[in-house]
């Protein structure tokens, strides 16, 4: 079911957003409101450690596809994901940080932040592979 946007999100979108962007908010309304929630927060400050890092490479996901918590990957989504994907989306500490649509950046308030080198838990891997691999059976 497609997402439909309140009034008040509506309101904030146009009042927030430069013309541009905002005219995307039809094609990508959830996209668009998680980059008007955050567009007056400022940037992360320098040396800036993330506890948690979400990304999604949709508009309406469900979830996250990839989850990091203090650089240790909990969880991915190794579903068949389009190279030409048109969204992403980057959650840090429960905040919107980066949204690009369709190869445009919209938000960037990653300046600061120190992306953390990634600890892949074999347990995890594994969990996701074999879940994967259940699915196609």
């Amino acid at each position: 079911m497609p997402y439909h946007l309140s009034p008040h999100q509506i309101s904030e979108i146009e009042s927030k957003l430069p013309p541009q962007y905002a005219a995307l908010k039809d094609k990508y309304p959830v996209a668009i409101s998680n980059a008007a929630e955050s567009w007056d927060k400022p940037p992360f400050p320098p040396g800036t450690i993330p506890r948690s890092i979400d990304v999604y490479y949709a508009d309406e996901a469900d979830g996250p596809d990839i989850c990091l918590e203090n650089g240790e990957l909990t969880f991915i989504n190794l579903r068949d994901a389009s190279p030409e994907s048109t969204v992403i989306q980057v959650d840090i500490n429960g905040s919107w940080s980066y949204i690009q649509i369709e190869g445009r950046v919209i938000l960037n308030r990653l300046v600061g932040v120190v992306l953390p080198d990634v600890l892949v838990n074999p347990a995890v891997l594994m969990e996701v592979v074999l879940s994967n691999s259940l699915k196609e059976e």
